[in-house]
C-alpha cells in the first residue's frame, strides 16, 4: 500500500478538548497517603501499561484504554486527537457534541469541557492539503469508512498516527490524531469551557473559572 509520507512535527502547545464537570471533585482526596502507595505498587505490578514504561497520565490514556470510532480510530484502537489551535478543538468538539446531544434527544441544556494543554512530539503520516487526495475519500465529511480502513493499515505497517486539516474548523488548521502514547509528552488542564445545546445545535459559550473571594478596600 502506497503510504502518506511522514512529517515531523512538536507542537507545544497544542490543544484537546474533552468533556468533564466543574468543579471537578477527587473522591479520592480523602484516602490515607500509606493507602495510596500500597495501591501505586499494586498497579505497577499489574498493569501491562504501566509495565511497558508509558507515561501515567491519564488524560494521556485514557482514549487508548477506552476507544471510540472516528476519522482516525475504531472501537477497538484508541487515538489521542489534539489540534495545533485552540479555535480548530472547539469546532471540532462543537460537531461532534452536537451529534452526541442529537442522537441522544437531549433537553437544552448547558455543559462543561476541559481544555487540555498538549505537547506532541512525533513524526507523523501528514494528510494535510493535497497530500490527502491521494486517498480518496479519507477526508470525506461525512463519512470515516475510507480513514478507518487507511488507519487500520498505517498502525498495521507501525505508524505513530496522522496529522491531517480539520473539516470541521473555518481555517482548516491542523489536527493530530496520535496512535501511540509515547507521541504526548504532557497534558494538562487548562481552563474550562461552557458550551450551550439549545436543542439544535451546539455553541461554545464562556469561560467558567472558580470564584475567588477577596476583601475590597474600604
Amino acid at each position: 500500500m502506497t503510504q502518506p509520507r511522514r512529517a515531523n512535527i512538536h507542537w507545544d502547545p497544542a490543544y484537546r478538548i474533552i468533556a468533564t464537570r466543574f468543579p471537578a471533585v477527587d473522591i479520592w482526596a480523602p484516602m490515607d497517603a500509606n493507602l495510596w502507595d500500597r495501591l501505586d505498587l499494586i498497579e505497577a505490578s499489574t498493569n501491562p501499561r504501566l509495565a511497558a514504561g508509558h507515561p501515567t497520565d491519564g488524560y494521556v490514556h485514557w482514549p487508548f484504554d477506552n476507544p471510540r470510532p472516528g476519522r482516525f480510530s475504531t472501537r477497538t484502537m484508541g487515538a489521542f486527537y489534539a489540534a495545533q489551535e485552540e479555535a480548530t478543538a472547539v469546532a471540532e468538539t462543537v460537531h461532534h457534541q452536537a451529534i452526541r446531544c442529537h442522537e441522544d434527544q437531549l433537553d437544552p441544556h448547558d455543559f462543561d469541557m476541559r481544555v487540555l494543554s498538549v505537547e506532541v512530539l512525533g513524526a507523523f503520516h501528514d494528510l494535510r492539503g493535497r497530500r490527502a487526495e491521494a486517498f480518496p475519500g479519507v477526508m470525506d465529511p461525512h463519512s470515516h469508512a475510507a480513514s478507518q480502513a487507511l488507519t487500520v493499515a498505517l498502525y498495521a505497517s507501525g505508524s505513530k498516527g496522522v496529522v491531517f486539516e480539520s473539516v470541521r474548523s473555518p481555517i482548516r488548521s491542523a489536527c493530530v490524531a496520535a496512535w501511540d502514547p509515547a507521541t504526548i509528552l504532557r497534558a494538562s488542564h487548562l481552563r474550562y469551557l461552557t458550551y450551550r445545546w439549545d436543542g439544535k445545535t451546539v455553541a461554545p459559550m464562556y469561560e467558567k473559572r472558580p470564584f475567588v473571594w477577596t476583601r475590597s478596600n474600604p
